[in-house]
């Protein structure tokens, strides 16, 4: 079973940010009290907060969902169509073989990188080994 991560952040711009997340990437609301709100982000719980002078916003390095590839290519056409410059091309290696896996990164308008992931065989490449 998956179980959802939550991953909190500062944003310059609530407004800009909801824009995106819910009209290009069309993900949903959670709570939203207009100095923070919640995305459901492919799953996941992701908080982001108007950036206050005592709360600054610093970009993430990078992070982003895991999808299965039909999910992963319509998002990127989504992306694609609404302009939205990939920092990463689609890209895709090992074509057809059972290591296959495609990524693509682009950013967010507070400038947080997304990385949108599949793997050809999620459970080989993802699964924990035990030691």
């Amino acid at each position: 079973m998956i179980k959802p991560f939550h991953l909190s952040f500062v944003v310059p711009d609530l407004n800009q940010a909801k824009e995106f997340y819910v009209n290009v990437l069309d993900c949903n609301v959670g709570r939203d009290n207009g100095k923070w709100l919640d995305i459901l982000f492919f799953g996941h719980q992701i908080t982001m907060h108007q950036e206050q002078p005592s709360m600054k916003a610093k970009a993430i390095d990078h992070f982003g969902p895991v999808l299965d590839k039909a999910e992963w290519q319509a998002v990127a056409e989504k992306l694609s169509s609404s302009g939205v410059a990939f920092q990463l091309p689609p890209t895709i290696k090992d074509n057809g073989t059972s290591a296959e896996s495609g990524k693509y990164i682009v950013k967010d308008p507070a400038g947080n990188l997304l990385e949108f992931k599949y793997y050809g065989s999620f459970s080989t490449t993802i699964e924990a080994k035990n030691a």
